[in-house]
């Protein structure tokens, strides 16, 4: 109970502590949105700064970068390019199109040492480098029953009405990759040594931005527009979107992937 508490405590010290550095119009303008539409949320803050560059956020994650000679890459290139030139980048944190990536398990995170997010076996004001280390060691020594490639596709209706801009919806190809995906998820759940409240429900996505402010009614419409035909382009130059090894990174920020072990999977 007391490292629970401990735990807890670090987790809201460290969000005041990031809080206390940005522009109170942030917080006034999400607390009357509702939860759903907080734009922008918690997580974006903690991320990002408010002109859209990112925040330093250190961390550790397991995810699948995209292939560098990729079809789907490439239009997602031109989709970036068209929203740095949109009437709204301003309220844009564009991500780095070097560091594209599906995400499979988010991993720990030197902002967020709740029970729901840090490993139960680093102690809890480790620094984020020692946590790293221990969670790379226990990955290096497990083996993980997935067959590879990773088969998905990109969910054109989810994708286009998501809430926030602007990231792109995946799902698996059918019912077997989906159980394939999900039993690698629990596995690495017992490796980093907890589990994220929405563990059972986590929806893949690679994100392509993160919103830093609400859309008028002319912009939402203009990014609505933009993203129809965009991402129909995206499914067109690879309706299955093959991943390979998955891989082990650790992160100082949103910009910036490295990583460190592949995952043993077979």
């Amino acid at each position: 109970m007391f490292q629970r508490d401990r735990r807890q405590f670090l987790l809201q010290s460290s969000t005041l502590a990031a809080a206390s550095f940005l522009p109170s119009h942030l917080f006034s303008q999400t607390a009357s949105s509702s939860p759903e539409r907080k734009i922008p949320n918690q997580d974006t803050i903690l991320k990002f700064n408010p002109d859209g560059t990112p925040r330093p956020f250190a961390g550790n994650t397991v995810i699948c970068h995209l292939p560098a000679q990729c079809a789907m890459r490439d239009a997602m290139v031109e989709l970036h390019g068209a929203l740095t030139q949109a009437s709204y980048r301003h309220k844009l944190g564009l991500t780095s199109t070097d560091s594209y990536h599906m995400t499979i398990f988010p991993g720990a995170n030197d902002q967020g040492r709740s029970a729901y997010g840090w490993p139960s076996y680093v102690p809890a004001d480790a620094p984020i480098e020692v946590c790293d280390r221990m969670v790379g060691e226990r990955i290096a020594k497990t083996h993980f029953s997935c067959p590879l490639p990773l088969r998905m596709r990109v969910d054109q209706e989810q994708t286009i009405h998501y809430s926030t801009a602007c990231t792109l919806r995946m799902i698996a190809v059918d019912s077997d990759e989906e159980k394939k995906l999900r039993s690698l998820r629990d596995k690495l759940a017992e490796v980093f040594g907890f589990q994220l409240k929405n563990h059972a429900t986590y929806q893949f996505h690679i994100t392509m931005s993160y919103q830093m402010a609400p859309f008028t009614t002319e912009e939402n419409g203009a990014y609505r527009n933009l993203l129809e035909k965009h991402v129909q382009r995206i499914i067109d130059a690879e309706p299955v979107l093959e991943l390979g090894v998955p891989e082990y990174c650790v992160f100082p920020d949103m910009f910036r992937f490295e990583p460190q072990k592949l995952l043993a999977c077979s």
